[in-house]
């Protein structure tokens, strides 16, 4: 189910990108585009009980793929961020629900984590 759920959510959250870099702008990259990634990744596998953390590192993996193929230069290097990021976005989400027991602050966590990951790619590659 969870790599389902994975494959689903990447083309969900792939159309979903680009409309906001299409209507906000490269912000979307540290504003909406966590928020989405992270719900739509975490809140189907939650509610269909699917293993969150899998569903997650499949997400990176079906990214991964994405960067690798687009990205000449840094592809490969791009694509090991993507699982790296992902899985660790999945950790946080799976380690706050079970610390807590709240769905939502899990996903805050998550998406929190997403935002500051992607803050500082930003800032190592500019």
């Amino acid at each position: 189910m969870a790599y389902i759920l994975a494959g689903l959510m990447a083309a969900l959250s792939f159309m979903l990108n680009r409309a906001a870099l299409r209507y906000v702008g490269l912000k979307a990259v540290i504003t909406c585009s966590p928020v989405m990634e992270e719900t739509v990744k975490s809140l189907p596998a939650f509610y269909f009980g699917a293993d969150i953390l899998l569903t997650h590192v499949g997400f990176g993996a079906i990214e991964a793929g994405y960067d690798w193929y687009t990205s000449r230069k840094h592809g490969t290097a791009a694509a090991a961020l993507s699982i790296l990021g992902h899985g660790l976005f999945g950790l946080v989400t799976v380690g706050t629900l079970s610390l807590t027991s709240q769905f939502l602050l899990a996903l805050s966590a998550g998406i929190m984590t997403h935002v500051a990951w992607n803050v500082a790619m930003i800032r190592l590659t500019a």
